[in-house]
């Protein structure tokens, strides 16, 4: 039973008993793991409040070999974001960030998907509400992207021309992609600042603001691509902004 050290995000967090905790974890140098953390929740523990969503640290496994629960003996903490549960759009954001890694990623380690992930959970922890809605719809795409399931916004998917920056033009779930004016045969329609908005946030700009358009779209091109069958349950809690 080897023994490791290793950066540790918490993905997610149940109750075990009365006093223990089971934990997803994603490290940096073992992928995601399953974690039993005994007497978590005793109140004289060393990991008492330690061990929530977001919160990131160096974690000591007893790694079992041929078994998917692992036991956790002590958590490092770097950095606790407990903070993200206070607003209902970085909540939002975090969560699917967390679920998307826990529900799609490889299971091998990946230290790019470790460092992405971290900088999405930092970078809403630290906007301003003004701009949180953008991050998160920004960060996730990025996510969704970096796991291999990228919409194509370049050019339309029939025809292969760039978007005209005057012309509305529609987004095919099905095809995962922008159709121009001429090639428009179904999908969302959307306006030539729609377009322009699409291109820009899945391009990573943080300073567009997502109209419920945008979020519905990528909340849709999630469930419709990227889920593989689970239910994202944190997209139910993805907000939408008044219009």
């Amino acid at each position: 039973m080897p023994i490791v050290t290793t950066q540790s995000v918490v993905l997610q967090v149940h109750r075990y008993s009365d006093t223990s905790k089971i934990l997803r974890l994603l490290t940096r140098t073992h992928g995601p793991l399953s974690v039993i953390a005994r007497g978590a929740l005793r109140p004289k523990s060393r990991l008492s409040g330690l061990l929530e969503p977001f919160a990131e640290g160096n974690a000591t496994l007893y790694l079992k070999r041929n078994r998917d629960l692992h036991a956790l003996s002590d958590f490092e903490l770097i950095r606790e974001r407990q903070a993200l549960g206070l607003d209902l759009v970085r909540f939002g954001g975090a969560s699917v960030l967390c679920e998307l890694v826990l529900r799609i990623a490889p299971r091998e380690p990946d230290e790019l998907l470790y460092d992405t992930l971290v900088s999405g959970l930092d970078h809403l922890l630290q906007t301003s509400a003004e701009q949180a809605a953008g991050v998160s719809a920004a960060r996730i795409w990025q996510l969704v992207s970096f796991l291999g399931f990228a919409p194509s916004v370049d050019g339309c998917i029939e025809c292969g021309r760039a978007p005209d920056p005057d012309q509305p033009a529609r987004f095919d779930l099905e095809a995962g992609g922008l159709r121009c004016a001429r090639c428009a045969a179904g999908g969302r329609a959307l306006s030539p600042g729609d377009v322009a908005d699409l291109r820009a946030l899945v391009g990573g700009d943080t300073t567009v603001r997502p109209t419920a358009t945008q979020l519905a779209l990528l909340t849709d091109f999630i469930r419709y691509h990227a889920s593989e069958g689970y239910h994202i349950r944190s997209l139910d809690f993805l907000p939408t902004p008044a219009r």
